[in-house]
């Protein structure tokens, strides 16, 4: 169980790092070409890089408040 703890996670912040990967790689892909391009690409990647460890950030928060609930209302 204690192993689980820690898989899921990982797996879970390993899936998100990926999608976050390939929806840069294609968001940058649309961008027509021009003189603003490359700075609408690094603002597509940035953001979405950043979104990826916003989320990742709250996600780890959530869970250690679900467990720490959970574990406070067994030991009762």
């Amino acid at each position: 169980m204690k192993s689980l703890r820690l898989v899921v996670p990982a797996i879970v912040t390993i899936l998100l790092t990926i999608l976050a990967i390939f929806s840069a790689m294609w968001l940058t892909g649309l961008v027509p070409p021009g003189s603003w391009s490359e700075l609408i690409k690094a603002t597509i990647v940035i953001f979405i890089i950043g979104s990826a460890l916003v989320l990742i950030a709250w996600s780890a928060y959530f869970t250690y408040i679900i467990r720490d609930t959970v574990d406070k209302l067994v030991s009762r």
